[in-house]
């Protein structure tokens, strides 16, 4: 909350507090008038917890405005016409793992992947964000549109941190020092970044390479674009922005990026005729 109170006041911006409840799961034979009761009682308590939170001394002078949404998951509430015009979504994340985190994932794994705004995962958050080191990772060929102009009003709020491009170079998508070099000098440009540096990792997996070079620099916050992908092609390729999340220690900050151009490829096959 803390960190929340603090974003909001850095950019000006209206916070809005928001639980979902979750119905009984299917299976569960509770009767009708026990689930009624037992909602209320959940309702009560969500209230009074959102009063509570009201009185904290960091959100004085902050427009607040409370939200008790009845869902299946967190996710649902992309899906509110109310906050579709929201700037940033921050949560507190304890991650997931082993077995659990293989089949469900974490509640910041489900809402990365289905967000199309800025996303800020915290794990035991300082009272409080000091940006002095920020590592962005990308491959510098993505297109973050709008999102690029949020990363930097944010640091636009904080005092000249250093801002460490990252590409991690791995053996299945190696790409050469000469490659990358001039694209990530291109990048830098096209959004007219400023106190930044140039960084290659080397690494099996950039999950691997991100991490240890993000604890290497002591870095404040990690930053890195997310494409969103769903179904299948989830299920194939993952996201490293929500194992990253997932994982990571330190702040996690997820942009959208543009649609991926999927080409269309066209199979001509001759089957030989013998005679």
């Amino acid at each position: 909350m803390p960190v929340a109170a603090q974003l909001a006041r850095l950019l000006n911006a209206e916070l809005h507090l928001i639980h979902v409840l979750s119905p009984v799961m299917p299976g569960f034979t509770i009767p009708l008038h026990n689930a009624n009761e037992q909602y209320r009682q959940s309702v009560t308590l969500i209230e009074q917890a959102f009063d509570e939170l009201q009185t904290m001394h960091c959100l004085s002078g902050i427009r607040v405005q409370t939200h008790l949404l009845t869902g299946t998951e967190p996710g649902d509430l992309l899906d509110d016409d109310r906050f579709s015009d929201a700037d940033l979504l921050v949560m507190a994340s304890a991650g997931a793992t082993g077995l659990a985190g293989a089949l469900m994932g974490s509640n910041a794994e489900h809402l990365i992947q289905r967000a199309k705004l800025p996303v800020l995962v915290l794990k035991n958050p300082s009272a409080l964000l000091d940006l002095k080191t920020v590592v962005f990772a990308s491959d510098f060929h993505d297109h973050y549109n709008e999102s690029i102009d949020f990363l930097k009003s944010l640091l636009g709020g904080f005092e000249k941190p250093i801002l460490h491009l990252l590409f991690v170079n791995t053996i299945s998508r190696f790409v050469p020092t000469h490659e990358i070099r001039p694209r990530m000098e291109a990048f830098a440009a096209r959004y007219a970044l400023s106190d930044y540096t140039f960084n290659q990792q080397d690494e099996f997996d950039v999950e691997t390479g991100l991490l240890a070079f993000a604890q290497d620099k002591k870095a404040d916050l990690i930053v890195l674009g997310t494409h969103g992908r769903r179904g299948l092609r989830h299920l194939l390729q993952g996201s490293v922005a929500e194992d990253v999340a997932n994982h990571s220690l330190i702040p996690v900050l997820t942009l959208p990026l543009q649609a991926e151009h999927i080409p269309i490829v066209l199979l001509d096959v001759v089957v030989p005729t013998l005679i």
